[in-house]
């Protein structure tokens, strides 16, 4: 019986595979899979990247799937992009939105930041938020940060009141250090600080405050 001939793959394929293997370093660095690969791989080897990028994006994907997806940029690349935002992690949706709006399809993008603004992490998808809610500062998304900075974790309450303020124009940059200390009573322990806080928030940018009127003095 004659041997079955090994699949052979182009030198780019081979490289950009090699690139997907992350380690310590790539991950604290912030870089990304062999992008300048992507463009010299054949069509049938373009065509499995798209559903191996995306079983890993739904295993435990990162920004790195998604970049690569969009840099592959075929119809079925675009569509494993669109199921991310239907269907992954507040974090995953937000990326997959972002590449989607570069790709010139931003109706996702204003909801995903919402939703990773109220559900994620600063190193888990808020800084990414709330780089991108500096970028697209629609009002809901202004909105959303005035609402968190009083009802937030603390994480959100101090970055979403440094954006905020910046945002309505009393702050030279988005976490001005100028402000530092009026941030940080944002993240005080005493829900009456953070309320004081949240009001002289509004105060500065000419809001009125929503506040409950079941609000209560004890702390956190």
């Amino acid at each position: 019986m004659p041997k079955r001939t090994p699949p052979t793959f182009s030198p780019a394929y081979t490289s950009f595979i090699a690139s997907m293997t992350m380690n310590v370093e790539k991950w604290r660095e912030g870089i990304g899979f062999d992008l300048e690969a992507l463009k010299n791989v054949t069509d049938s080897e373009r065509a499995s990247l798209v559903g191996m990028l995306e079983q890993r994006l739904a295993a435990n994907g990162d920004w790195r799937e998604i970049e690569a997806l969009g840099e592959i940029g075929t119809t079925e690349a675009k569509d494993a992009i669109r199921r991310a935002v239907k269907h992954g992690s507040p974090e995953t949706r937000l990326y997959a939105a972002n590449q989607l709006a570069k790709m010139d399809e931003t109706q996702h993008l204003e909801s995903a930041i919402v939703e990773a603004l109220r559900k994620t992490s600063l190193f888990g998808g808020l800084s990414e938020a709330l780089d991108l809610a500096e970028e697209n500062p629609s009002p809901l998304i202004q909105e959303t940060l005035l609402d968190l900075a009083l009802n937030g974790d603390e994480e959100q309450r101090i970055h979403c009141a440094a954006l905020a303020l910046y945002l309505g124009g009393k702050a030279e940059e988005a976490f001005d250090w100028n402000h530092r200390p009026f941030f940080l009573r944002f993240g005080d322990n005493d829900r009456n600080i953070q309320i004081e806080a949240y009001k002289e928030l509004c105060s500065r940018l000419g809001v009125t405050p929503k506040v409950p009127t079941d609000a209560v003095s004890d702390s956190r």
